[in-house]
């Protein structure tokens, strides 16, 4: 069992359902002694439907958030982030969200680049080996800000790469050796478990957590955190996360359970 989950979703990224509210109860039900909300941040002249919410909806999201953690602070700590691409052209906006108070942590998702005004390069649906390194190189990039307090789903990538090859596993050893140099935890992402197992390629597996990257991060002993990566309230007491917890005990990880913000100067 957790005690804490720093990745849960809001309906406003338009995949998620569910009040804020709703998801404070489930966590307070599940004996979570921490709830951080990280949704798909918002960006000024971004619009990606079903994906993120449109800038504008972020104020109602702050305000919701730290509401909740107003009325709810003798029974659970409840802690404002988002999860965020590491986009250089926003990197001044993430840092005055930082430096603000406005929001207490980021977690790097790395989902895609920007290009010209333009989201490019959506690493879930990667194929190429020059995709993969263009992942590697901007997940690197977001941890040197020294803005991100976690990484997503790090092996993101191997969602749609088929294969353990040469590259994929020098990509997941830099990521890696990154994590360690920055001191940023990996998170192992349930939301795929709980979808089940599918053919990807050769084989039967979840798109991820990708074990054999796992076994890599266990090999280096570095900092590991469990992401519920929660879409509704009901995904953080899903008895399909115990799947998740089932792996996590096995492969015996460098486990972290309260997440250490970045101090942003």
């Amino acid at each position: 069992m957790i005690r804490s989950n720093y990745h849960t979703h809001t309906f406003r990224c338009g995949h998620a359902i569910g009040s804020d509210e709703e998801y404070v109860l489930q966590a307070i039900g599940l004996g979570l002694q921490n709830l951080g909300f990280s949704d798909h941040v918002m960006l000024e002249n971004i619009t990606q439907e079903n994906v993120r919410g449109n800038f504008s909806a972020r104020i109602g999201y702050f305000n919701s958030i730290r509401d909740l953690a107003n009325r709810y602070q003798e029974r659970i700590k409840i802690y404002l982030g988002f999860e965020a691409e590491p986009l250089k052209e926003y990197f001044p906006y993430y840092r005055s969200l930082l430096e603000s108070g406005t929001i207490d942590y980021l977690i790097l998702g790395n989902h895609c680049t920007l290009d010209k005004g333009i989201l490019r390069a959506f690493f879930g649906k990667n194929t190429s080996k020059k995709s993969l390194y263009e992942y590697r190189d901007t997940l690197i990039r977001g941890l040197e800000t020294g803005l991100f307090s976690c990484i997503a789903h790090p092996d993101y990538f191997m969602d749609s790469y088929l294969k353990w090859d040469y590259h994929a596993k020098k990509v997941s050893r830099d990521i890696i050796k990154a994590a360690i140099r920055y001191d940023v935890p990996l998170e192992f992402n349930f939301a795929l478990i709980r979808r089940g197992k599918v053919q990807k390629g050769k084989e039967l597996r979840y798109g991820y957590p990708y074990l054999k990257f796992w076994e890599m991060v266990k090999k280096y002993n570095a900092k590991v955190i469990i992401g519920l990566d929660a879409h509704s309230p009901d995904d953080l007491i899903s008895d399909k996360n115990d799947e998740g917890y089932r792996l996590v005990n096995q492969m015996n990880f460098n486990l972290i359970d309260t997440l250490p913000f970045k101090k942003v100067r």
